[in-house]
Order: structure tokens, then sequence, then C-alpha cells
């Protein structure tokens, strides 16, 4: 009897710090995160800067009213580092490999706090796409370096 109690305990004892660990997450996914971000286009000086960003908002990284080049991130979750990226190139066409202007933003953030995106000339807003492969000009790439906490 003394045995089976004592498993009782061990198991409670076991499952405390799990809960503690869980209402932290949810602290954390109410918090502020610092993003930091580097928007570099072939001809163009480099763009680059540190917003605080809340989770689940639109958070505008670039928005130049004379380039009209814009740059937003929203983060749904810090744990998968989850959420969703955003790019204008103003007088450029530009676009991500799926020639759309926005991308998920996926990874672990444990493993990977630095997330990098190829932009390519080019966009398509259709829904239809071809069958086709074309072959795409890399004209920059966008740095996001995401804190995990």
């Amino acid at each position: 009897m003394a045995a089976r109690f004592s498993f009782v305990f061990a198991i409670g004892i076991a499952l405390v710090p799990l809960n503690v660990g869980n209402s932290q997450a949810a602290d954390n996914e109410n918090a502020d995160i610092p993003v930091a971000y580097a928007l570099l286009l072939d001809g163009k000086d480099a763009i680059y800067g540190q917003l605080i960003c809340r989770f689940h908002v639109r958070c505008q990284l670039i928005d130049n009213q004379d380039t009209h080049v814009q740059l937003s991130v929203t983060i749904d979750s810090n744990q998968y580092l989850a959420g969703e990226v955003n790019v204008q190139c103003g007088d450029l066409d530009c676009s991500f490999l799926t020639w759309k202007t926005s991308t998920r933003l996926e990874g672990v953030s444990d493993r990977e706090k630095v997330r990098e995106f190829d932009l390519y000339a080019g966009e398509n807003d259709s829904v239809a796409m071809d069958l086709v492969q074309r072959t795409r000009t890399k004209i920059g790439r966008i740095l996001l370096l995401v804190e995990s906490r």
C-alpha cells in the first residue's frame, strides 16, 4: 500500500512542473517579442532594424512612403515560430518562391531563430497557377531574427 501511495505521489509531483510550464507558455504568448529584420534588394541600400511586436497583431517592420517598400510580420506562436510574412517591393514587382507576396513563417524557435526568405522578380495574384516551371530571377532576400522567450 505504501508503494502504491509513493507511486501516486511521484506522479503528482512530476505533473506539477508541467502545469507551471504550460501557464508560463500561455503568459509568453501575450508578451511582446523582439524582431530584428533586414531587407536586401539588389541594387538598393539594405534596410534593417529591430522592433518590438505583439503576438497575433500585424507588425509593420518597414513602411517607406518614398519607395513604397513594405515589410510586415504576424507572429502567431513563439514556441513553434508560426506566423506570416508580407512584402511589397515598391516599383519592383517581387514575390516569394510561390509567386505570392506573403508566405508562412514556420519553424521551431529553439532550433531556428533566424529565418531567411529569397525574393524573386514578378508576382502572380491570380488563384490559378500554370503547370510549367519558370525560371525565376532572384532579386533579394529577407532575414528575420525572432527572439524566443
